[in-house]
């Protein structure tokens, strides 16, 4: 009973279940009936050939047989005729050669039934019925003397045993005409009825054929060239169903296995591994799309912003890179929670986002972009620390045209997001044209710096450092560029251009040549050179400077080597190891803008400086801001409290001289005093300041 009842099951599985063998079945099928159809007709044609050969020999009997009873019929007639009369007679000649024209005829006929072979009549047994005719005349015709009754009674028992004959012959004949014909009619229905049903069954065979093959298969294969047609399109959200035929299953299959491979591989190569956000890659392809469908909200706007985490290397540093990407993680996961689902937030970079937003109606997007850089002040708690962290954010409004330009719009929000940057960062910048205007010039000035060089359109000059105590001599060495075209460069534009661009060793090598150099010049005087940090992390650098000291012939006490907080040594080994070594050769090392960050401070405890340079922003304000004299009061007594001189720059006028002396600054440098001037006109000036001196005292 289980074999039967799982026979349905084998027969699907073995054939119905298989495209390959269900067409070769179907095919098998169609020739099968073709061929027993071309059998059925070929028998029916074979058989009905036979019985039409019967039936024309039945007919030929037929007609003989009826002729014979004709003849016969004659011939009784004219026998009984003949006896009746005299042989002198005038009749008798003309019965006489009617009756032996009829015997010949009956003769003929008996023949012909003998050839068409009457079998169901024995003929040959019945010969002496229809034998020696011509006798028989003779005795109806001649009439001898002396022939009695009993003769004549003979010759009438034997023309009667002929009309019997003759009657059965006919009746023979006409019923194996009738059966002949009847079979023949069989026969034809038979052929009719086998042809008719075989062709039956073979339409119906083609007919379930087509219907399965329109209503199964080519549907099939249909939603299977859909699937491959939308799959070879990159639509990698369509479902491939499942078929029952075995090898579209198989091949569903592995298009199934191949569509979730290649979602992964798409998820790998449109998601970033770390935070699971959008990549740049995806960024630009869904951002497309949604600035192409235009704001939600009537009255709302798209902004494409990129956000940067201020000083991110110092976290990887401080913390080591695995809470580094702990810390993107979470702020990517903050960004997203602020701005809604809706908001597309990508990771474009180690530190940096994407990020496409609708600004509703009556929304400042500055605003809404000066929120979101507050909430990410927040501190973020890793399990036994916490982080805080400011960001900067660049914003470009985009347009519904914008969609095929989203390259375009991260270009302007990354100027942006550099602006925001060169203005003291943990703030937002919008996107102006003139600040492309501004990238332009700086991607001038880095393609330019080397040919600078080379044409000397760069110069050293020399602003003086005023003590407060002595008649020490000090100038600070800066650096200016002529540009051949856009005139006078400040350092503050193509230094990080230099640095950008690769090119800031050669150009630190230039100015450390060139401003020791001017110092073998001017032997009592002491100068502070501003080194880059590219340069602390240049292989031979220390060897280097000692070389150019020796080649100058110039103690190394009489060089300051001043350095910014973004060294950042209490971070960087390599930069704190170059200054140890410095300083051991005999440099002093001056700690430059002190006040404009955080890391000021650890700095300080991380290494000994021979002296702090207050920055300018603490100076401005002295004579008229009594906190900003608090401020710079602290940092002067902080900084003293390491032993370390201190000098104020940006003193710009007199009101801001008794502050800082007041504060302890043991050095002043600003336009009060002088403004950078060239290396030729530096003894004149020291010969005049000594002697406004002398004068004085």
């Amino acid at each position: 009973m289980r074999g039967i009842a799982s026979l349905p099951a084998r027969l699907w599985n073995g054939v119905v279940g298989s495209l390959e063998r269900r067409l070769v079945s179907a095919i098998v099928v169609i020739i099968a009936c073709t061929v027993g159809l071309q059998v059925v007709s070929q028998d029916r044609a074979l058989a009905l050939r036979e019985e039409s050969d019967e039936l024309r020999t039945a007919v030929s009997m037929s007609e003989h047989g009826e002729q014979l009873l004709k003849a016969m019929i004659q011939f009784h007639l004219a026998s009984r005729n003949a006896l009746d009369i005299d042989t002198d007679s005038e009749g008798a000649a003309h019965y006489a050669a009617d009756l032996t024209d009829t015997a010949m005829q009956i003769e003929e006929h008996v023949n012909a039934l003998r050839l068409d072979g009457l079998a169901a009549y024995d003929m040959q047994s019945r010969s002496t019925v229809f034998s020696n005719l011509d006798r028989l005349v003779g005795q109806v015709i001649d009439r001898p003397q002396g022939r009695s009754r009993a003769d004549e009674i003979a010759i009438e028992r034997r023309l009667d045993r002929m009309m019997e004959v003759a009657n059965r012959v006919h009746e023979e004949a006409e019923r194996r005409r009738d059966t002949a014909y009847g079979r023949v009619e069989q026969s034809t229905r038979q052929w009719y009825l086998l042809v008719s049903l075989v062709g039956l069954l073979t339409l119906g065979f083609t007919l379930a054929i087509l219907v399965d093959v329109s209503r199964n298969i080519l549907p099939a294969l249909r939603r299977m060239h859909r699937s491959l047609e939308r799959l070879a399109d990159g639509d990698l959200e369509i479902e491939i169903e499942p078929f029952r035929l075995r090898e579209l299953s198989a091949l569903s299959r592995s298009l199934e296995t191949f569509r979730r491979n290649a979602v992964a591989v798409k998820n790998l190569a449109f998601t970033d591994p770390a935070t699971g956000l959008p990549n740049r890659r995806a960024f630009v392809e869904q951002a497309g799309r949604l600035l192409a469908q235009g704001p939600r909200l009537p009255g709302s706007r798209q902004i494409v912003a990129l956000i940067d985490i201020d000083k991110f290397k110092y976290i990887n540093d401080d913390y080591g890179h695995a809470s580094g990407d702990m810390l993107v993680l979470l702020l990517g996961r903050r960004m997203k929670a602020f701005l809604g689902e809706q908001s597309i937030v990508a990771r474009v970079g180690g530190d940096e986002f994407a990020v496409l937003v609708e600004v509703p109606q009556g929304t400042v997007p500055a605003n809404l972009c000066g929120e979101l850089i507050a909430a990410m002040r927040a501190p973020f708690d890793f399990e036994g620390f916490a982080i805080a962290v400011t960001v900067s954010l660049g914003f470009v409004e985009a347009q519904p045209d914008h969609a095929a330009e989203v390259n375009r719009l991260l270009h302007q929000a990354d100027l942006a997001l550099y602006a925001a940057k060169r203005e003291g960062r943990n703030r937002v910048s919008a996107f102006t044209p003139p600040l492309e205007q501004e990238r332009e010039v700086d991607r001038a000035l880095e393609r330019d710096l080397a040919q600078a060089l080379a044409r000397g359109e760069l110069r050293m000059v020399y602003q003086p450092i005023c003590p407060i105590r002595d008649d020490a001599c000090e100038v600070e060495a800066l650096v200016r560029w002529n540009h051949a075209v856009l005139g006078e460069i400040s350092p503050a534009q193509f230094i990080p251009a230099a640095e950008r661009s690769g090119q800031m060793p050669q150009l630190g090598a230039w100015i450390i040549e060139r401003a020791l150099s001017d110092l073998s010049r001017w032997p009592t005087l002491t100068m502070s050179i501003n080194l880059s940090p590219l340069q602390l992390q240049q292989d031979g650098f220390v060897g280097f400077l000692l070389d150019c000291c020796r080649r100058n012939r110039i103690e190394a006490h009489r060089v300051f080597l001043e350095v910014t907080e973004t060294v950042s040594i209490e971070r960087n080994t390599r930069a704190l190891l170059t200054l140890e070594l410095l300083r051991n050769a005999g440099f002093r090392i001056a700690l430059d803008d002190f006040g404009t960050g955080y890391s000021s401070l650890c700095m300080m405890k991380s290494f000994r400086f021979d002296r702090l340079k207050l920055d300018r922003t603490l100076v401005k304000d002295l004579g008229t801001d009594a906190t900003s004299r608090a401020v710079f009061d602290a940092a002067v007594q902080m900084a003293r409290q390491i032993g370390a001189e201190v000098v104020a720059e940006g003193v710009s006028d007199e009101n801001l001289v008794a502050p800082a002396l007041a504060a302890g600054c043991t050095h002043l440098q600003g336009f009060h005093f002088s403004r950078p001037i060239e290396a030729e006109a530096i003894e004149d000036y020291y010969r005049a300041s000594q002697a406004a001196a002398r004068q004085i005292a």
